[in-house]
């Protein structure tokens, strides 16, 4: 990067004796022209991603995961490692180290900060329920059409009336539109049980 003619100088100055507070200021000149210290913040911003600010929702379903029993991504607080958090506790630690300056040597530290400091997904959401996810990759699962034709009763209203998806005759709905639904809805963002139709996610993409 090239250095303007002040800060060439202003180095010149530093090497041949400056004082203290001419060094600092030189430094800070420097500082200005390079551009901010990149921290663990804007690192994940310029991902693209987005952190959770204050969604209790969603930081509720963070700590919720945290503290399930095959979770072994753990952080630690007061130099201790926690088994459990609860959210303000998890809040407390993004907010902390969101702000402290990312090195390449600190990428444990990121991946900490990605898993738990991003927004959740609907998908993510889901992982808190006994239940699994209906497969959506692959062949079509059988589970997908037993789950129609065990739910029959609240196919129109679910699924024709409230999300618009059904066969030509507008009774019923295929087990591959389902299927497809549900593989699109669980990757947007959770933003609480009744954002983004996380209710009939939970309804009608899980297992028996």
């Amino acid at each position: 990067m090239a250095l303007s003619p002040l800060t060439k100088g202003g180095i010149a100055l530093a090497g041949g004796g400056g004082t203290a507070t001419g060094g600092y200021l030189i430094y800070s000149h420097i500082n200005s022209e390079i551009g901010k210290i990149e921290t663990f913040k804007s690192k994940v911003e310029e991902s693209g991603r987005s952190l959770i600010i204050d969604n209790d929702s969603q930081w509720g379903v963070k700590a919720s995961l945290y503290g399930k029993p095959n979770n072994i991504h753990k952080i630690r607080i007061n130099n201790e490692e926690k088994a459990t958090v609860n959210k303000e506790e998890l809040k407390a630690w993004c907010n902390k180290n969101l702000d402290l300056p990312y090195s390449p040597k600190s990428h444990s530290i990121l991946f900490l900060i990605e898993k738990w400091c991003i927004t959740p997904s609907i998908k993510e959401a889901l992982l808190r329920e006994s239940k699994g996810l209906i497969p959506v990759e692959g062949n079509l699962d059988s589970e997908w059409s037993q789950k129609i034709s065990e739910k029959s009763s609240t196919v129109k209203s679910d699924l024709i009336d409230k999300l618009h998806l059904s066969n030509e005759d507008n009774t019923t709905v295929k087990p591959e539109t389902l299927r497809d639904w549900c593989k699109s809805n669980i990757e947007l963002e959770y933003i609480s049980e009744d954002g983004n139709n996380y209710a009939l996610s939970k309804e009608w993409c899980l297992q028996k």
